[in-house]
């Protein structure tokens, strides 16, 4: 009788081990960055990017139909270094292996027209008009 009660005991423990939810679960990332190095010029929205600039796309923003992507002069989110923002256009594409910008010559500037995040098959297509 005690080997039964003891075995019902472990069985119980053992069970409530192995089924109870796990809090160290990572929330999805929803904030993706990159630093692009543009050794000549090129128009952005207007603005044109020379150098070093980070990428941020917030998938939230997006979600919300707000200014979604932001563009900063150097390597980091500094509000004082915004160059510009706002609500980009998602468009599938094949999976890229870096961040990928991709231009366009009009006359005879490049223009960004969409950005890729690494490992990513969706791009953020600059809307246009802006």
């Amino acid at each position: 009788m005690k080997t039964l009660i003891l075995l019902t005991a472990l069985l119980f423990a053992f069970t409530l081990g192995t089924s109870a939810p796990t809090a160290s679960k990572a929330a999805p990332v929803t904030k993706k960055r990159a630093v692009m190095q543009f050794n000549e010029p090129v128009k952005l929205m207007g603005m044109t990017l020379k150098g070093e600039y980070l990428f941020v796309h917030d998938d939230e923003a997006m979600a919300r139909g707000e200014a979604c992507t932001f563009v900063y002069k150097g390597n980091a989110a500094i509000a004082g270094k915004l160059v510009v923002s706002f609500h980009c256009v998602p468009a599938q594409r094949p999976k890229v292996a870096n961040f990928t910008v991709r231009l366009l010559e009009v006359s005879g500037m490049t223009e960004l027209r969409e950005f890729q995040f690494e490992g990513e098959t969706e791009a953020h297509v600059v809307p246009a008009g802006k």
